[in-house]
């Protein structure tokens, strides 16, 4: 009987060998917890980081077709002539300096559509209106021509502190604006720069054909 009772103590465990196994198992929990917070916690940078690279790509990646596939002479549309197949300039004011770029082109149907990126007030935004004909008339809210239609901009980038865009012409030059007194139709090249908050500048460069 007493050598049982003494196997059973010797079995048994202590208050302190219990607490000791607990603290153990809550401090490797509380190194697994962060581990896993730390992992979560990069792929959230990265999934952001992805999603932005891949929004700011998209983007230029639009610009370089809507640039690329602009009417390369004055438009005709019934009986009008759309004046400038493509513009742009300066846009906002001192404070909030941007661009803005109106061009034409042709949609999947071979209808011309008239296209303008606006950058001011710290967002980027693409504005689309089919060009219509009406008793031969062109209706195009860019040369603000009679029967403009208001038109809701869908946003391309938020929080942008500084936009600006140049239009190279034939004598490799640099102009802030387009035509201007330029002879030529187009543009050879349109340079567009963005910096985002926190991000940095990205510029691109579109060759017109």
């Amino acid at each position: 009987m007493w050598h049982a009772s003494r196997i059973d103590r010797q079995r048994a465990f202590t208050l302190i060998e219990v607490l000791v196994a607990l603290a153990v198992f809550a401090i490797a929990s509380l190194i697994a917890y962060r581990g896993l917070d730390a992992v979560a916690s990069t792929k959230s940078t990265l999934d952001q980081e992805i999603r932005f690279w891949r929004e700011l790509g998209l983007v230029f990646d639009r610009m370089d077709t809507d640039f690329g596939q602009s009417v390369p002479r004055p438009l005709q549309v019934g009986s009008d002539t759309l004046t400038i197949p493509l513009r742009g300039g300066r846009a906002g004011d001192a404070d909030h300096p941007g661009f803005f770029i109106e061009l034409a082109r042709l949609d999947g149907n071979r209808a011309p559509v008239h296209v303008i990126y606006q950058c001011e007030r710290g967002e980027l935004t693409l504005s689309l209106l089919p060009i219509r004909c009406r008793s031969g008339v062109a209706n195009s809210p860019a040369a603000g021509e009679r029967g403009a239609v208001t038109i809701k901009p869908t946003r391309l980038l938020q929080h942008v502190e500084q936009c600006d865009a140049a239009f190279l012409n034939g004598a490799n030059a640099w102009l802030d604006e387009w035509p201007g007194d330029q002879s030529l139709v187009k543009p050879r090249a349109i340079r567009v720069r963005v910096t985002q908050s926190g991000r940095g500048q990205f510029e691109r460069v579109f060759v017109l054909p």
